[in-house]
């Protein structure tokens, strides 16, 4: 997977399983991936160390990663879209829904 494709993906994870996770874990999710803050920025701004961040961010991560592989929200999502663009659906309808599932 790609960087880009990685943090779209991390992105979709956050939408759909965001609230399960801790708000820590949260705030740090969103700061990395939502508002591209690198972890010395985070750190710095929670006054803690890199490393506390970086712990914090795979954690998170996994966690998403765990939810996703049982609930399998965001493989249907895409699975869905894509079935709807090669049955050639009008594009603004497929526009609605997956701002819908976002």
């Amino acid at each position: 997977m790609e960087l880009v494709e990685q943090r779209l993906h991390y992105i979709d994870l956050i939408h759909l399983y965001g609230e399960l996770l801790s708000s820590t874990q949260q705030e740090i999710l969103k700061d990395y991936f939502l508002f591209d803050l690198s972890l010395s920025e985070i750190a710095e701004a929670r006054n803690v160390s890199r490393a506390a961040i970086e712990d914090a961010l795979k954690k998170g991560i996994k966690k998403l990663e765990e939810y996703e592989n049982k609930l399998q929200i965001d493989h249907k999502n895409k699975k869905i879209i894509a079935l709807l663009k090669e049955e050639k659906v009008n594009p603004e309808l497929i526009k609605k829904i997956e701002e819908e599932i976002k």
